[in-house]
């Protein structure tokens, strides 16, 4: 007879405690503030550096170029929300949310893509850095407008022939 009673007993108990599941997806989770989910990059930020893809330990980001283009592409099924391309991005390009959800339909979902053009280089033709890495740059170090449109191999080469022509007193040999 006891036994009988145990789950009237249980539908009492459970009455007062009140319900404790969360009717998911249906309500919202309960998610811890201190809870790291997925990255969001803005585009309009984002120069195109490359530090995030350095810092990632899964390979979640990657830096993708051709001749034209370079792509960050962020695949968010291999992340793994540790957040060190936050602390390492120089421009504040990349934000923490606590969104968690992956699942979906379309395994395209879960790519997103940051396409920059690349700069090249007037001098010898080469393709350099992102264009808008290099207005960063000059943004940062106005001394370098001068050869902003020159590949680091330039730059260099333009460097050591100035200094060449101030220890001569600018006669050239």
């Amino acid at each position: 007879m006891s036994e009988k009673l145990k789950p009237a007993k249980l539908i009492v108990i459970a009455t007062k405690s009140g319900r404790v599941t969360k009717k998911y997806p249906y309500e919202e989770p309960l998610v811890s503030p201190d809870f790291r989910g997925l990255i969001e990059i803005d585009e309009s930020k984002c120069i195109g550096c490359g530090a995030c893809v350095n810092a990632c330990p899964p390979n979640a980001l990657q830096l993708i170029s051709d001749k034209e283009t370079t792509v960050i592409r962020y695949f968010i099924g291999r992340c793994i929300f540790c957040w060190r391309c936050i602390d390492v991005c120089p421009v504040g390009a990349i934000k923490g949310t606590r969104k968690f959800e992956l699942a979906t339909d379309d395994a395209s979902d879960l790519y997103v893509h940051v396409v920059h053009k690349r700069a090249k280089c007037e001098t010898c033709d080469r393709e350099g850095g992102t264009q808008k890495m290099l207005y960063y740059v000059v943004e940062k170090s106005p001394v370098t407008e001068e050869y902003l449109n020159d590949c680091p191999d330039c730059r260099k080469k333009s460097f050591v022939e100035s200094v060449a022509k101030r220890r001569t007193g600018g006669v050239s040999e």
